[in-house]
């Protein structure tokens, strides 16, 4: 049986092109929401994750929502854990049911919380004088948690944003994930390593026991890194900025 590997994408195995060199070759990873955005690889990561496609049972663990997962180029077909684990798709793409009926109940007395805390940190936003955007990621319209970007990429404003935050509202049941432009404020039960876990349980009980991989570039991937036998991070990510 092939070794299985989990691993995120963005800023694992494509990223956006300003992270980039501005004469790196450049191939398409994922297509943006507009034309002129999207993520791409470098040659070698394009070499790596074919390599891997070809010679490991490869599943994605992301935070991507599902249609911007379903942007993504590359031919996965072992399914996927999305939505930071409050979604794991089947191989044909579709919400895995058994786990959607475990998480949704769960979900449930957050519908209206998310989207209060939403218009809250905007509202916060603009009173600070940032340029902010942000929204909320859902599975089939159960909001999971909510995303905030600076529109400038500075990510001082959501430093800012989240001390003003954590001052204003009760984030009791609630874990904040920050990398780069992205600030994440999640329940605490939506997180790649449950959604990890039941991938390998499932794995096992059908494959038995084969080596585990895990790639990831942020904090928020540890944790399901931490279930593989074996982890890796690129480097010059959040994961590797915080080693001495």
């Amino acid at each position: 049986m092939k070794p299985l590997l989990l691993t995120d994408l963005d800023d694992t195995l494509f990223q956006t092109a300003r992270k980039m060199p501005a004469d790196a070759d450049k191939i398409p990873a994922a297509q943006g929401k507009t034309s002129d955005s999207g993520s791409f690889m470098h040659p070698w990561q394009h070499d790596f994750i074919h390599w891997a496609l070809d010679c490991m049972t490869v599943i994605p663990v992301t935070a991507r929502g599902i249609a911007s997962f379903k942007r993504v180029h590359l031919p996965f077909q072992h399914g996927a854990v999305c939505v930071h684990g409050a979604a794991i798709l089947t191989p044909d793409g579709q919400v895995d049911g058994a786990w959607h009926s475990h998480i949704q109940p769960q979900l449930a007395p957050y519908q209206e919380r998310l989207p209060e805390m939403l218009a809250i940190a905007l509202q916060i936003g603009e009173t600070l004088g940032l340029s902010l955007r942000g929204w909320l990621e859902s599975v089939e319209d159960n909001a999971a948690y909510l995303v905030i970007k600076s529109n400038t990429a500075n990510a001082a404003d959501l430093q800012q944003l989240l001390h003003t935050l954590s001052e204003t509202l009760n984030l009791q049941g609630f874990y904040t994930h920050m990398n780069g432009n992205n600030l994440a404020l999640l329940p605490d039960f939506v997180n790649k390593r449950a959604a990890a876990a039941e991938i390998l349980r499932r794995h096992t009980a059908e494959h038995g026991r084969t080596p585990v991989f895990g790639m990831g570039d942020s904090v928020s991937d540890l944790g399901f890194m931490r279930l593989c036998d074996f982890a890796a991070f690129p480097p010059n990510t959040q994961i590797c900025r915080q080693l001495p």
